[in-house]
């Protein structure tokens, strides 16, 4: 069996697509961990090919986050990039709020996990979506996620 892998430059590149199509449907970036991250992977994308021991020390957590935690946006921009903004009202408005909380997952407190918990619910609506096979989230969903 193959691992599937890609690369730092492809995962920036899924990345920022899945942001424009997040601003395209009306979620608002302000300085904050999606900046952070996209900036973190467009350095790295290149730089780890180079980059000293010490360097990629002092930024781990930052890259560990920033990787690990892309992928959630850019599963539901996959799931949903075909879906007409006038029907992602709800998931637009979790996203809105998903997007916020600390950079770090690492830093997050109890206090602190709303954003991810919003970007969480999102994440599973869009990894469990699946018209193909018969499988729907339910984007207006009364509970935090509905699949029929």
């Amino acid at each position: 069996m193959r691992i599937p892998t890609e690369s730092y430059e492809k995962i920036y590149q899924s990345y920022t697509d899945a942001l424009a199509w997040m601003s395209k449907t009306g979620v608002k970036f302000s300085s904050g961990r999606t900046n952070h991250y996209e900036k973190v992977l467009e350095h790295w994308k290149d730089e780890y090919k180079t980059a000293s021991e010490d360097q990629g020390k002092a930024t781990f957590p930052d890259f560990v986050s920033s990787v690990f935690e892309v992928h959630d946006f850019i599963d539901i921009h996959k799931a949903f990039r075909d879906i007409p903004s006038s029907e992602l009202s709800q998931l637009v408005e979790n996203l809105q709020k998903g997007i916020k909380g600390p950079i770090n997952a690492s830093d997050e407190t109890p206090k602190s996990t709303t954003a991810r918990n919003f970007l969480f619910e999102a994440t599973v609506a869009a990894r469990s979506h699946r018209p193909q096979v018969g499988v729907e989230a339910i984007l207006n969903a009364t509970s935090d996620t509905g699949i029929r």
